[in-house]
């Protein structure tokens, strides 16, 4: 049979009494009565006024001959942007074990991520949440209790909240419950489910490099100027006269230090350690502009009669000594043309 799932509307509220009179559980949520009309009017009308509140939408399941069989009652972007409290999951119990509660909260989660909601949240106020069945498909009902405190009902019922949304993707929080009206303090009863999945913030793989200098005030203006045009952060430390360190947006850090305990006045990259290093330039044109530049902030050209493909034909970038020495390679992040037959593979680079 195909269903239809919709906003409804206050016109809508004759239906919606009917669904909760047919529910075995109605009696229990309405606090031991039966369900009036006022009742359906009290799920189509607007959410109780707050700040930041987000707009409030109950969606219809209707058959084929336009029977309303389940509703899901949300509040989009509550209790924080880009979340949606999901309040009410209610299914006929006359269709119960066919699979509703799922496609009609399925349905609803597909049009709030196109609404840009990236989190669903639902809670339960009791030790055991009235009418919340382990799975979708096997208990009784498929419902969720709303915001308000339901009474006690006569005797025990085995329900468990955690399973019954946990096969939905909810993970239980363990967080105090935001109600609509008032925060409870009852833990391990909110749930969560997130729509796009969280992505660890990338870290950089090098935490820093420290480089040494014989004569910080000769070197640091070469690396600032070098460091700060290819995007790099100079990062003041006060008290500091004997250091400098710039920082990439990737979270690492280059450190020049003028430390007492350096060995000679320069640096030579063909002995064992750290022959150089090298960064990355955005393409071919801010490649040879920094060529242009850096003699002026005392750099010194290495292989410039192999300029750009010293590194091979496939390998676009330029090579430079600061004042003391030290190898830096800037690396154009483009695919170079094919070099012609026959041209060295770093022949004279070291």
């Amino acid at each position: 049979m195909a269903f239809t799932v919709r906003p409804l509307t206050t016109d809508d509220a004759d239906a919606v009494h009917a669904l909760l009179r047919r529910s075995s559980d109605c009696r229990r949520e309405m606090r031991r009565r039966d369900a009036t009309i006022e009742d359906g009017l009290g799920l189509l009308g607007p959410c109780v006024p707050l700040e930041g509140s987000g707009a409030r939408c109950t969606h219809g399941l209707l058959d084929a001959e336009g029977t309303l069989r389940g509703i899901c009652e949300t509040v989009s972007h509550w209790p924080a942007p880009g979340t949606a409290h999901l309040s009410l999951l209610l299914v006929d119990g006359s269709a119960r074990g066919r699979g509703l509660g799922r496609l009609l909260h399925d349905s609803v989660v597909a049009q709030l991520r196109a609404d840009g909601v990236r989190r669903l949240r639902t809670d339960t106020l009791t030790a055991a949440s009235p009418g919340v069945p382990s799975t979708a498909e096997t208990e009784e009902t498929e419902e969720t209790e709303e915001t308000e405190e339901t009474e006690e009902t006569e005797g025990p019922r085995e329900r468990d909240p955690v399973g019954f949304w946990e096969h939905l993707g909810y993970r239980p929080t363990g967080a105090p419950l935001a109600a609509l009206d008032r925060t409870v303090e009852h833990p391990a009863r909110t749930f969560h489910r997130e729509l796009v999945p969280v992505v660890p913030e990338p870290r950089a793989g090098l935490h820093h490099l420290e480089l040494w200098t014989a004569a910080l005030a000769v070197t640091a203006p070469s690396w600032h100027w070098m460091l700060t045009t290819l995007g790099w952060t100079a990062e003041p430390v006060p008290g500091w006269d004997t250091g400098r360190i710039w920082r990439h947006d990737d979270g690492s850090y280059l450190v020049l230090e003028q430390s007492p305990d350096t060995l000679g006045r320069r640096s030579e990259r063909r002995g064992p350690g750290m022959n150089h290093v090298a960064f990355t330039v955005r393409s071919r044109a801010e490649l040879d502009a920094l060529r242009a530049e850096a003699p002026a902030h005392g750099w010194t050209e290495l292989f410039s009669g192999a300029y750009p493909h010293a590194g091979g034909p496939d390998h676009t970038a330029w090579y430079g000594e600061d004042p003391e020495g030290i190898e830096v390679e800037l690396v154009a992040a483009v695919v170079p043309a094919a070099a012609p037959d026959g041209a060295a593979e770093d022949s004279s680079r070291s």
